[in-house]
């Protein structure tokens, strides 16, 4: 009976162990992909803004919204990726178009991911809820 229990204990050990070692801690991965903390507040949440030189909406319409979301709430990080340029980036939040916005956590864990247009409502509703 004793000899069945330690089986089973290293069995689920052994399952823990590679589902920890599969899925891993993806915020730490992504943080190290994302950008460098020095510059960054960790005492708020952060934006991550996706955009192309080609995309009129990037410039006519989410820049704009970004711009007075950072005046009436102001108490977020603002990072600006040309999508283009930052394929790493893109490929690991599955970033399928431009503008593409992402909400992160104070501990800069990904809250949401908007592929398209992002109204300054939806980014304030969740600044909010990070």
């Amino acid at each position: 009976m004793l000899e069945r229990i330690i089986i089973l204990f290293v069995v689920l050990f052994g399952i823990f162990f590679l589902l920890k070692k599969f899925f891993g801690n993806s915020s730490n991965k992504l943080r190290s992909v994302i950008f460098n903390f020095e510059n960054i507040d960790s005492d708020v949440p952060t934006i991550l803004y996706f955009w192309t030189e080609q995309c009129s909406q990037c410039f006519n319409l989410q820049k704009p919204t970004l711009s007075k979301l950072k005046q009436d709430y102001q108490s977020f990080n603002l990072i600006s990726y040309n999508a283009i340029n930052e394929t790493e980036v893109v490929k690991r939040l599955n970033i399928k178009t431009v503008p593409s916005t992402v909400v992160l956590s104070k501990r800069n864990e990904v809250k949401f991911i908007n592929n398209g247009f992002a109204t300054e409502k939806l980014l304030a509703s969740q600044l909010e809820m990070t």
